[in-house]
């Protein structure tokens, strides 16, 4: 029995070096630690080398062990690994040779000073190396170092070894795999966590083990749980989690503030840093406090039920929540006439608090009354005992379950509808009503989508201004070259366009060529020029037009051009415009305006909602983007058509005034 005793502290004495750390004292410089015969030890980084790479001489490794341990340098503690290299060094069959024909050629020389030679041979110093590699598992990445070491050839016939302290990569909880070449042997080591190194006694009051200070505070209704900084203020920790008691499940807490009704004594806290293999604080700052235990009884609640087992015995049940796991012994009782409930015997039950289960808002605890009947019709309660105060609670009659249940119901329906119609109403309306307000406020001009507004040198440049602030004005982003007239000098018409058509392009958007006849013709030169004559395009003008027909002509090719490019036309220019369409504009869409403004909206306008009340505000923002659009582009064309008669009255009034004049010229001459 005393070997059995002894075979249990020696496996848990085992147990407990597997699980810890040594703790040792180790300058991170001295990274060697050599022993006689060796010297002038040191050690470099060096590539990783497989064993055809590596030529071992007379250096071989005889045995290796790795250790990790606690390496400690003042207050800073860190884990490191201990690799013990024993080794093992094969004789030189050329000196003993030497050494031989060395000893038959001065066998006739005083004895003295062979044996003086002979010891100066012996104590020939020769350098060795050894090449050992770490990798983790986590970094998958192997990392080799080369030993160079000295011994004299006196010490061959013993075995030297020597120690090498690693500190890179070597943390809390990773696997380490450690390899030398001559010959090939390998290790594999686990490193404690730190949460195993911190559960040792001799290791705990270490800088990782120390978790942040936790401290709590009253302010106003709340106490708030804080993190006490040194030279700052306190502040809200990263982690937080509650305990009920000291051995229970921490469970996170999204909010560091806690109603006072709400605090008891059993709660604990945890804080520290997100990462679990951190070390965190645990407080208790609660226990013993009467105030904060009498939030455990004010919150506790029992609730009881009557059932029946599949055999028909009568079973009440019972189930109490609680904040705390509490010691609570509790009885059925029958309620009599005169109010008072007696206890019925035999049914005394206790709540240890081993029993209580939990998650992450309550601890709770139930069981019931097995064959228990009420006599007389009387009702069944329980009465609870916790802390020498008794409580009872009792199940309210199903008779009054019912009515009101029927008394409820309807009124719950009825508010439902009500608040149904009400919301469907207010929906309604704000979609029909405040469609274009909301549509503004809540849409930017990216979503609306971004237009370039291309046009002739011959195109009215007030007409073009005001399309083009009408289309601001209703939300889209609009580029013109003739409120760009600085960026266009500097950049050129070339380099201007293909930016702007870039930035739509990433947007979205889309590039409005204006027609007139003057485009039409430049279209149809361009075509003539580029395509079936075959001629230089140096010769036609170098505008932003140009640039643009240009474009169209590589994207018509590309079988693209209908995707950034659209043709508008003015109702008014209709007449002007006679000659078919030409060939570079063919398959392009063409929108005439006022006529066709809500096609024209519809293309630029990039929102599509999934929603029906998203569809409804579109449908209606349009709708009156429509009219307004077709107003403005209307008064356009009026006040166009209006300056082109004036232009045309003073024209024929000019020519009129010519033919007066030139008749009153010739009656003088015929007269005289």
């Amino acid at each position: 029995m005393v070997l059995t005793w002894w075979r249990v502290q020696l496996l848990l004495l085992a147990s407990a070096c597997v699980c810890s750390l040594e703790r040792v004292e180790h300058n991170p410089e001295n990274s060697v630690i050599c022993h006689q015969p060796l010297s002038n030890c040191s050690v470099r980084r060096t590539e990783p080398l497989v064993a055809c790479d590596v030529d071992t001489g007379r250096a071989l490794v005889y045995s290796l062990d790795v250790t990790p341990k606690l390496c400690c340098h003042g207050e800073d503690c860190t884990p490191c690994l201990w690799s013990y290299i024993s080794l093992s060094i094969s004789p030189d069959h050329e000196d003993e040779e030497d050494s031989k024909i060395e000893g038959s050629q001065y066998e006739d020389e005083n004895s003295g000073e062979l044996d003086s030679g002979r010891k100066e041979h012996s104590l020939r110093e020769e350098t060795h190396q050894v090449t050992i590699c770490y990798i983790s598992a986590e970094r998958q990445q192997e990392r080799c170092k080369r030993l160079d070491f000295t011994m004299t050839s006196a010490a061959t016939h013993k075995l030297p070894h020597l120690v090498l302290v690693e500190y890179e990569d070597v943390d809390f909880g990773r696997s380490m795999k450690i390899t030398v070449v001559s010959p090939h042997q390998s290790r594999e080591v686990n490193i404690p966590t730190l949460k195993t190194v911190c559960s040792s006694p001799h290791l705990k009051d270490i800088n990782q083990c120390k978790g942040p200070r936790i401290i709590t505070e009253i302010h106003g209704g709340v106490i708030k749980v804080l993190i006490a900084n040194e030279g700052e203020g306190p502040s809200k920790p990263p982690f937080l989690c509650m305990k009920r008691g000291k051995k229970g499940k921490c469970w996170l807490l999204a909010n560091n503030s806690i109603p006072l009704e709400s605090v008891t004594d059993c709660m604990c806290f945890q804080a520290g840093k997100e990462d679990p293999g951190k070390a965190r604080s645990e407080y208790c700052p609660f226990e013993n406090n009467s105030e904060f235990k009498a939030n455990v009884l004010r919150n506790m609640s029992v609730s009881v039920a009557h059932i029946e087992t599949n055999d028909g015995e009568p079973v009440m049940s019972w189930n109490v929540t609680a904040p705390c796991r509490i010691s609570a012994e509790l009885w059925p009782c029958q309620l009599e006439a005169d109010g008072q409930c007696r206890e019925v015997k035999g049914f005394r039950q206790q709540t240890l608090k081993s029993t209580w289960e939990e998650n992450s808002t309550m601890l709770w605890a139930s069981g019931e009354f097995v064959n228990i009947a009420s006599r007389n019709r009387l009702q069944l309660c329980v009465k609870v005992k916790v802390d020498g105060k008794i409580a009872q609670y009792c199940q309210q009659r199903l008779e009054r379950q019912y009515w009101s249940l029927l008394v409820l119901l309807p009124l719950i329906l009825v508010g439902l509808a009500i608040f149904g119609a009400l919301l469907l109403v207010n929906k309604l309306k704000f979609s029909l009503t405040g469609s274009r307000i909301e549509w503004d406020r809540c849409h930017s001009q990216d979503m609306k989508g971004q237009v370039l507004l291309l046009h002739s040198s011959a195109t009215d440049p007030q007409l073009v201004c005001r399309l083009g602030l009408l289309l601001s004005e209703l939300g889209f982003g609009v580029f013109l070259d003739l409120w760009n007239q600085t960026e266009l000098g500097s950049l050129g018409p070339a380099a201007w366009l293909h930016s702007k058509l870039d930035h739509i392009q990433k947007h979205g958007g889309k590039a409005l060529l204006l027609l007139c006849p003057s485009t039409l013709q430049r279209a149809e030169c361009y075509w003539n020029i580029a395509v079936e004559k075959q001629s230089n395009l140096a010769t036609c003008s170098s505008d932003t037009l140009a640039s643009a027909l240009s474009c169209i002509l590589a994207d018509r090719q590309k079988g693209g051009a209908a995707q950034r490019f659209v043709l508008v036309q003015f109702d008014c220019q209709e007449l002007l415009i006679k000659e078919e369409m030409p060939v570079l504009f063919r398959g392009l869409p063409l929108y005439k305006l006022p006529s066709q403004s809500q096609g024209l909206l519809t293309e630029l306008c990039l929102e599509s909602p999934n929603n029906v009340c998203g569809k409804l505000k579109k449908m209606w923002w349009i709708k009156r983007a429509r009219r307004k659009l077709a107003k403005e582009v209307q008064n356009i064309s009026n006040r166009t058509r209006a300056r082109t008669e004036t232009m045309l009255t003073q024209s024929d009034s000019l020519s009129l005034d010519m033919e007066d004049t030139e008749e009153r010229v010739f009656l003088k001459n015929e007269q005289h």
